[in-house]
């Protein structure tokens, strides 16, 4: 069959053309306090044809492997469209490789029933006469891919993923708090494996806030943990560097100019989707092109953006390995991988004793952009008075500018750690595993919301 498919390729009157096919199968358990909400096992196949003609794309996506009639259906599609010059980046030489991740402790050598005991034994840990709502997630999947292409490439990869998720709801009148944990990569039942202790982390912080004051708002002097500063470095920063969001908006393109300043000289921003196992781990995006990485910020300046092969051709760039879709019935657009805030020089103890009065922002429970605005709320934080953590403290929230508050930047620290999880990132009604990371960082003047 794969011989079959080259020689269609190579015969296809196109300006580029590739082939999609997907086999994915996994379990899925979601309880919530007393309730079992979802548990089964699940199987999808999917796959589908894109095809670029005289800078029109057609695209016939199937659930059967019948790719002799989507070929065809696409290309009279893509005839359908073609106007004009196609407009893309073409590799000249081929790539032919097979990607296989590990794992220490099969997921799939378990019954699902099993994997229902160990995801209930979490659950029960998280209940307490304060916790009103509890939610605990059990994911694992196996997922089998192929690609070819006019270029004559061929990738195979085979890629076992596993991961959980942990909340706990406490309620005292009309005083809510939440806490969550969540872990995921590509690996197996070893990524799951001890979560007791976070489990019961989790019941008891969320018991703590209730008791916890708010702050009065203003500006303060803020350190960030990894998992909040990584989750910045992704919401706030990241999708502007998406090529196909700056390609589309003129106002941006003479913003995020290469070359121009957007942070202290020790600030570097990457995405990397050949890191390994984290959840954003793309060592082949849908086009084919190898992930590595890629400096966004380097030194303090930016330095690149992502791109798939249609916007690196349009913007004069090279692609990049972040064109993504979360299944092959979508069509795939420009997304980010893993990215990170990478180290400073800094230790914690020496972030921390530098703030004589401030907050130290822990974790995320939401938040949203608007272009260059940013609102977070941070999971939990703590007062800092006199280089000490101090007291707990709730609803604390975080808003300003991303440009100005890259350039607040005054220090980072040497504690990268990367996150992923069950999370994913929501772009063009498609979403996508990612992971982010940090080390702490030290920021000054944020505004924070209060009382």
């Amino acid at each position: 069959m794969i011989e079959h498919l080259r020689e269609k390729l190579k015969n296809i009157a196109a300006d580029y053309a590739e082939i999609h096919f997907e086999v994915v199968g996994g379990s899925n358990i979601d309880l919530s306090k007393d309730n079992v909400e979802n548990a089964g096992n699940f199987k999808t196949v999917s796959g589908n044809v894109r095809v670029l003609y005289k800078n029109g794309w057609g695209f016939a996506s199937f659930n059967e492997p019948e790719f002799d009639k989507n070929i065809e259906l696409a290309m009279q599609n893509a005839i359908l469209c073609g106007k004009s010059n196609s407009q893309i980046a073409l590799n000249s030489s081929p790539v032919t490789d097979e990607i296989v991740t590990s794992f220490e402790q099969d997921p799939f050598a378990l019954s699902l029933k099993d994997k229902y005991d160990i995801i209930f034994g979490y659950n029960e840990l998280l209940k307490h006469p304060k916790i009103v709502s509890t939610r605990a997630v059990y994911r694992d999947k196996k997922i089998e891919k192929y690609f070819l292409n006019t270029e004559g490439t061929y990738i195979k990869q085979t890629k076992t993923f596993t991961g959980a998720m942990l909340m706990a709801m406490a309620k005292d009148g009309t005083n809510i708090q939440r806490a969550v944990e969540s872990v995921g990569e590509y690996g197996g039942l070893e990524m799951i494996a001890g979560m007791e202790e976070k489990a019961e982390k989790v019941r008891q912080l969320a018991i703590d806030l209730l008791d916890a004051p708010k702050i009065e708002g203003g500006k303060f002097n803020v350190l960030l943990n990894p998992k909040l500063a990584g989750i910045f470095a992704h919401e706030a920063f990241g999708h502007l560097s998406e090529a196909d969001f700056l390609y589309e908006n003129p106002r941006f393109q003479d913003i995020m100019l290469l070359n121009r300043r957007f942070g202290p000289e020790f600030l570097n921003i990457i995405d990397d989707g050949s890191l390994y196992p984290y959840a954003g781990y793309t060592p082949y995006d849908e086009e084919g092109i190898k992930g590595g990485r890629n400096y966004l910020i380097r030194d303090g300046k930016l330095s690149g953006r992502m791109h798939s092969r249609e916007t690196a051709a349009k913007l004069g760039e090279k692609p990049t390995g972040n064109a993504r879709a979360s299944t092959p019935i979508n069509q795939p657009i420009v997304r980010m991988t893993n990215t990170f805030i990478d180290n400073g020089d800094k230790s914690f103890d020496e972030l921390v004793s530098s703030i004589d009065d401030g907050i130290y922002a822990v974790d995320s429970i939401g938040g949203m952009t608007n272009l260059e605005m940013f609102t977070f709320s941070a999971g939990s934080a703590y007062r800092i008075r006199n280089g000490k953590i101090r007291e707990l403290l709730r609803d604390v929230v975080l808003s300003g500018n991303v440009f100005q508050t890259l350039n607040n930047i005054t220090a980072i620290g040497n504690d990268l750690v990367h996150y992923g999880g069950l999370g994913a990132c929501g772009k063009g009604g498609q979403s996508v595993p990612v992971s982010t990371g940090s080390p702490h960082i030290s920021v000054k003047d944020v505004l924070i919301g209060g009382v």
